[in-house]
């Protein structure tokens, strides 16, 4: 399931002893990893926060649509990210944010948080743990995060499901040209459609109310604005 994930490819329960002199990067460059996804993973408790700043959008999947951030129009490029590999704006996804670590679920058993290896190292860095054996506030702080998302992601979920479930989302292409001239097309996005989210029954629109998703719909549809934003920068 791992090797499935985004960035993710060799991932290990964090462990106090087998760690206890790894460190992990925290400098500014080290977005230069993630320069070759021009989609990552969105949370539905991003959308408001990031709205302002990239374009959010929906990729359907088998089981639900899939939120993402559009971080780039060239497929396998993240406009984002410059060639220093420092994040170039003003949000940073939460995935990219929490990432080499990870919630594992194993059945019968509470989450576990895990690590990437392949991106701690015991040569440079922040420390995990201190001389004692105790978590560092680099480390604490990246567990927080970690569990904050995996709680997020559940809530995404949901989010997404209710959306397919009312037949919000529709399929849109997007056409670009870029100073160069040359032209791009992108296939299979999916978008909140306006017309249809206006004429949702009251029943429905007051149970997304009270789920607390008007926001991030709203935040969703005002982020596509965004889209020239990426395209300067792709």
């Amino acid at each position: 399931m791992t090797n499935q994930l985004l960035f993710y490819s060799d991932v290990v329960p964090l462990n106090r002893e087998t760690h206890k002199n790894s460190k992990i990067n925290v400098k500014p460059e080290r977005y230069s990893a993630y320069r070759g996804a021009n989609l990552v993973p969105a949370l539905v408790d991003e959308f408001v926060a990031a709205s302002a700043h990239l374009p959010l959008i929906f990729m359907p999947t088998a089981e639900a649509p899939a939120p993402c951030f559009l971080l780039g129009l060239r497929n396998g490029v993240n406009a984002c990210i410059g060639a220093d590999g420092k994040w170039n704006g003003d949000y940073i996804p939460a995935y990219l944010r929490r990432h080499p670590f990870i919630l594992g679920e194993m059945p019968g058993s509470e989450p576990l948080v895990c690590v990437d290896k392949t991106h701690i190292s015991e040569e440079e860095g922040e420390a995990l743990f201190t001389g004692e054996g105790t978590e560092t506030p680099v480390l604490i702080e990246m567990v927080r995060l970690t569990n904050d998302y995996f709680e997020a992601s559940k809530r995404t979920e949901a989010f997404a499901k209710t959306l397919q479930s009312m037949g919000l989302l529709r399929s849109v292409n997007i056409d670009v040209k870029f100073e160069g001239g040359d032209t791009l097309g992108l296939h299979g996005i999916l978008t909140i459609d306006e017309e249809k989210l206006a004429a949702l029954s009251d029943e429905d629109f007051v149970k997304l109310r009270k789920e607390g998703y008007l926001p991030a719909i709203y935040g969703h549809m005002f982020s596509l604005a965004n889209v020239e934003r990426v395209r300067r920068l792709s």
